[in-house]
């Protein structure tokens, strides 16, 4: 079986810590947990998992959108100029922003799945693995 790529694009190394372990106790040996604390680094990333013939390109990106050096949104805008399409790649914003602007803000986006509020848990993560294995 194929194991579930997931990618985490978060500042913020406690809630990777967090979100890596809640992951990994839910899914086991079925995913593969990679992260970013920096969001340029993750778009050159996603980038060339495009080039690749998407060989590495994640099953799921998990993205919060609060970050110093650029946030979620100016990263999914930047993936939409520069054409970065990971389709069928889910991505879900997680954030503990409860700023019904950024929650209708996420939905205004055709790549995002669904704006999801910190932290994540077993009932999401298995609606997430039921809806993409």
């Amino acid at each position: 079986m194929k194991k579930l790529k997931v990618l985490l694009i978060d500042d913020d190394k406690i809630n990777n810590f967090l979100n890596r372990s809640i992951i990994e106790k839910h899914c086991g040996n079925e995913c593969v947990v990679s992260e970013f604390i920096n969001p340029e680094e993750a778009f050159e990333f996603l980038k060339s998992c495009k080039l690749d013939n998407q060989a590495n390109r994640p099953d799921v990106i998990f993205l919060d959108i609060n970050m110093p050096e650029m946030s979620g949104f100016e990263l999914l805008e930047k993936m939409k100029a520069e054409n970065v399409c990971l389709s069928p790649t889910k991505i879900y914003i997680l954030s503990s922003s409860l700023d019904p602007n950024d929650i209708e803000r996420s939905k205004s986006f055709e790549s995002v799945t669904d704006f999801i509020s910190k932290p994540l848990d077993k009932l999401k993560i298995e609606q997430i693995k039921n809806t993409i294995g």
